[in-house]
């Protein structure tokens, strides 16, 4: 009996969400994107070059190393398996756990926007630590929506997900769908076309993200809001601090997790 064979890519990631997005929108399963302490790459499994080819062109990824591989080591490779995320909190991409906890389906190999991340397992941990039964939540950069669905499980009142692509949107919108949450997706660059005040804001973004949306938050808290932020390298710590100070934040907590750091804050 013959082997399958495919070829492995492994390339420099610069986008990963936008990466993300562009293999799902191609319906292209086969791929796992990495975040580490050297920067993010994306391991593509296909026999397909022109694939390669553009996400070089759009994406500036590099190609770093090549080898061929037999479909069963990919696959394994691939294959996520449920984990809890937060206490009691489970991200289940086989659509099969049975358990007795809050669990969220999610599609496999999406791994950037399942909730595999560092950085989104510690959103959800401080999300889950201060959101309140009936809390108005904004989840901006809201991805496969997946902090949102998380929100709306735990008992928030309403949830507006917000994200600058629109197929980020189309995925959080289907999501929502699968898990039976109610969820307004919004198309917008931050809080461009985000109305109303909110009670928990979270944030998975990246640092200069983060410092952007501090300085127009304002315009969608009042006092007593809590704002969740991630997404933040250890090396850029004291700079959001700053950004907190100008504020007049309260840091409640700060969480840390595989070298990222998250922070919950509180407005007087």
């Amino acid at each position: 009996m013959s082997v399958r064979k495919t070829v492995e890519y492994l390339l420099t990631c610069p986008d990963p969400e936008g990466v993300e997005g562009f293999l799902l929108g191609l319906n292209f399963f086969n791929f796992a994107l990495e975040a580490t302490e050297k920067g993010n790459f994306v391991r593509v499994y296909t026999n397909d070059e022109g694939l390669l080819e553009r996400l070089r062109v759009q994406f500036g990824c590099e190609l770093i190393d090549k080898k061929l591989t037999q479909e069963r080591d990919w696959f394994l490779y691939l294959r996520l398996k449920p984990f809890e995320i937060a206490p009691n909190i489970w991200i289940d991409p086989t659509y099969r756990l049975k358990k007795n906890a809050i669990v969220i389906k999610m599609k496999p190999s999406a791994a950037f926007g399942t909730g595999d991340h560092p950085t989104t397992k510690l959103a959800a941990r401080l999300m889950y630590n201060y959101l309140r039964s009936k809390d108005r939540v904004l989840d901006v950069g809201c991805g496969t929506g997946v902090l949102a669905i998380i929100a709306k499980k735990l008992g928030a009142k309403k949830v507006v997900a917000v994200d600058n692509d629109p197929l980020a949107v189309e995925i959080a919108r289907e999501f929502s769908r699968r898990n039976r949450v109610q969820i307004d997706v919004v198309l917008s660059d931050l809080l461009e076309n985000v109305f109303g005040t909110f009670d928990l804001v979270v944030a998975n973004l990246t640092t200069n993200l983060v410092m952007s949306l501090l300085k127009q938050i304002d315009r969608v808290t009042k006092g007593g809001s809590r704002i969740i932020v991630s997404g933040i390298p250890c090396a850029d710590i004291e700079k959001v601090k700053v950004a907190v100070r100008e504020k007049n934040f309260q840091i409640v907590e700060e969480a840390e997790l595989e070298g990222w750091k998250a922070f919950c804050l509180k407005i007087p």
